[in-house]
């Protein structure tokens, strides 16, 4: 098996930052299930994820800058398709990934829930706080929206016995 990235190698074929509860088993493709703790501590870990929604009976997703607090997906949008799905509350998905194609191994995280947009100024006091500045920032992304997961689930993909660090 692959050294952990934890333990400072620059190889590894576990998520980063790898928690210490036990995976949920195999699905049925062969990948490692994560739990619902592993998932939020990668979640917590990143700040770049895709959101996913239905617009107008077309599939969008679309890379957000976007923080992880008090069990929630929280992101900053402008007025258009993203803020029109919260303030409708619409279901969206959220999904984080990483890989390393050196040793074939990866890990995804998928959450999918209601999207809300924020208006509550005590909300969006302490939502600044936690510092989500998109990257795309010619228009300023003053709205917040939240995704509370209903279902969040993550798998593993590793190749035991591939391990080329040495």
């Amino acid at each position: 098996m692959a050294p952990d990235r934890a333990e400072g190698n620059a190889v590894s074929n576990k998520p980063p930052g790898w928690g210490t509860v036990p995976l949920l088993g195999v699905d049925h493709q062969g990948l490692d299930v994560l739990t619902r703790e592993e998932c939020e501590e990668l979640l917590t870990q990143n700040e770049i994820g895709r959101v996913g929604f239905d617009d107008n009976g077309v599939t969008v997703i679309l890379p957000v800058n976007y923080t992880f607090i008090a069990g929630s997906v929280l992101f900053r949008t402008a007025p258009g398709s993203k803020l029109d799905l919260a303030s409708a509350g619409g279901r969206a998905s959220f999904q984080i990934d990483d890989w390393d194609p050196r040793i074939r191994s990866g890990w995804s995280v998928l959450v999918k829930g209601r999207a809300e947009s924020m208006t509550d100024a005590w909300f969006t006091t302490l939502a600044e706080r936690f510092d989500v500045e998109p990257w795309a920032d010619e228009i300023p992304r003053e709205h917040w929206v939240r995704i509370e997961p209903d279902e969040m689930t993550g798998r593993w993909i590793h190749r035991l016995g591939d391990d080329d660090s040495g």
